[in-house]
């Protein structure tokens, strides 16, 4: 019990800011404030919509009901939807504990590992953002199915079993992350279970096939909008090579964290090699002093699996990696650290309980200032886009925050800035032209929007502007490609087909 309040004092006051921060301009609105099923609460044609919408890339009905409530019960008060994350967060890190200690049986192991999940600077991002409620329930959902799956191990029994499927699907319905557990399972039957069940998988894989099954049709479903559709196989693979080491690098130095991180369109062929090696050698190395240290395979390959359905295989969205997909997979490099360092300092235990708590002190002091960094859109993406480079995402996002603050003249250069980075980005060149004409630059402003209808032609907010501003600003040339190239976009857009890696 003491362990279990202790974790959720450090909780509540790692995070506790997140009471004073606001929504902000990313996923927000769609998922929340600008919702009209979610602001509207509970009702039953929004139940409908929950269990039927999938416009938001995933099919998460619980999800949505938990948006609902939020604003059945609290309104838009951007802090109670915060704080709700901030409970689940905080009830994730007790159930960590928990279950770990039932797995393993090692009460101050699996503490620190709880604390160590529960402070993670990385973890912010799932807490922080209103909109990433889906990270944070479907973990819930998934630590109650493995505490249940621990118990069947133990005692075998049909009606736990059952509840441990309904657990599961309650998790897949909050986000398809969980596609992997089959195989975690497998991985604990290994250690600390040592137990052999794979026909007891069985059962999971139709609910894994049917989660798979709908994010893989809501992807198809966005089509053309689909950002990551134009990103070739093997590209995905150099990139989803390349992001498994940055999540290393993250997890022991979590520096220069940002929302969203910049999808590189082109990667040295040496790094590629490089992480392609060093990945090779870690998983041999893992499986070879596994044989003697099974908790070395077993949390190498859990962070390898955890990572795989949002490694980037199957593009989905902007980013080229992110914060929140570390929630869960975090939790075998965390049995690596935890259980290694155990065994080394064995006989020197207050050096270990003082790294420990240097650890986790260091880990909090980096979360508290990271919780800051989200007080509003402004802030947050003024830090990223101090921290990475050449982020249109950011770019855009601050352009939008500043311009919504009636700040157009802060605006204006981190618009252009967008569209210089990516000259794609038909949501920027849109932004950018709506604020060059309220700027007084009109027939700039058409230019971009010429240049926003050339790469999405079906996109109804650059269309409808661009017709009533058409006539102060006639092309010559019929908006041809030449045109929009030279004036809007400055240069030709990525073309990834042709793009060569030095």
């Amino acid at each position: 019990m003491a362990i279990c309040l202790a974790l959720a004092s450090v909780c509540c006051i790692v995070f506790g800011g997140v009471r004073h921060n606001g929504f902000i301009n990313f996923d927000d609105p769609g998922y929340i404030y600008e919702n009209p099923w979610v602001r509207s609460g509970l009702t039953g044609p929004g139940l409908v919509w929950a269990f039927t919408n999938i416009d938001q890339s995933y099919w998460h009905p619980l999800t949505w009901l938990s948006h609902m409530l939020d604003c059945q019960v609290f309104g838009l008060d951007a802090g109670w939807h915060h704080l709700v994350n901030l409970l689940l967060h905080t009830a994730n890190a007790i159930l960590v504990f928990l279950v770990f200690q039932q797995l393993t049986g090692a009460r101050w192991r699996s503490a620190v590992l709880a604390a160590l999940f529960a402070l993670h600077p990385q973890r912010v991002e799932s807490v922080a953002w209103a909109a990433e409620r889906k990270d944070i329930l479907s973990a819930f959902w998934f630590l109650l199915t493995l505490w249940l799956y621990q118990r069947h191990a133990i005692q075998p029994g049909r009606w736990r079993y059952l509840l441990l499927l309904i657990t599961l699907a309650l998790g897949l319905m909050s986000k398809p992350m969980l596609v992997t557990v089959p195989f975690l399972f497998l991985l604990l039957d290994w250690w600390p279970l040592k137990r052999r069940a794979f026909a007891e998988k069985l059962p999971m894989i139709p609910l894994v096939l049917i989660s798979t099954l709908i994010t893989y049709a809501t992807i198809h479903r966005l089509g053309a909008v689909n950002w990551g559709a134009a990103v070739p196989l093997p590209h995905r693979i150099a990139n989803a090579l390349i992001s498994y080491v940055r999540y290393l690098e993250l997890t022991f130095w979590p520096q220069g964290l940002a929302l969203p991180y910049p999808y590189r369109l082109v990667i040295p062929s040496w790094q590629i090699a490089g992480a392609a090696l060093l990945l090779a050698g870690l998983t041999a190395g893992a499986l070879w002093f596994g044989r003697r240290r099974p908790y070395l395979a077993v949390g190498w390959l859990w962070f390898i699996a955890g990572l795989t359905p949002a490694i980037g295989l199957v593009q989905v969205g902007r980013q080229g990696m992110a914060d929140r997909f570390t929630y869960l997979p975090c939790l075998g490099l965390g049995l690596i650290v935890v259980w290694s360092t155990a065994e080394w300092l064995h006989s020197r235990p207050k050096l270990a309980v003082g790294l420990s708590m240097a650890a986790a002190l260091g880990l909090a002091v980096v979360s508290w200032q990271q919780v800051t960094f989200w007080r509003d859109s402004v802030t947050l993406f003024s830090h990223t886009v101090a921290v990475t480079s050449e982020n249109s995402t950011a770019e855009r996002q601050l352009a939008t925050a500043l311009d919504d603050r009636g700040r157009l003249e802060d605006a204006l250069p981190h618009y252009a800035a967008a569209v210089r980075i990516e000259p794609g980005f038909f949501v920027a060149q849109t932004g950018f032209g709506a604020a060059l004409e309220r700027h007084g630059e009109t027939e700039l402003a058409v230019e971009h929007l010429r240049a926003a209808v050339h790469y999405c032609p079906d996109c109804p907010d650059a269309r409808l502007l661009l017709n009533q501003l058409e006539h102060y600003a006639p092309a010559s040339d019929g908006g041809s490609p030449a045109r929009i190239n030279t004036r809007a976009a400055g240069q030709a857009p990525p073309n990834f087909q042709e793009a060569r890696r030095p």
